[in-house]
């Protein structure tokens, strides 16, 4: 995955969030969720051996 398309993710969140469109606590934990998968997948690729 391309660094800035997680970053890209993370600031589409991020107003998502600020808009209000997570309302309930289970919409908000599945989009942490992704991104946190996400950003474990680009630390996976940064570095294979850890």
């Amino acid at each position: 995955m391309n660094p800035q398309i997680l970053f890209l993710q993370i600031e589409i969140f991020f107003d998502r969030l600020q808009r209000g469109e997570y309302d309930h606590p289970l919409l908000l934990a599945m989009a942490l969720e992704n991104l946190a998968n996400q950003a474990w997948d680009e630390v996976d690729e940064v570095y294979p051996n850890l």
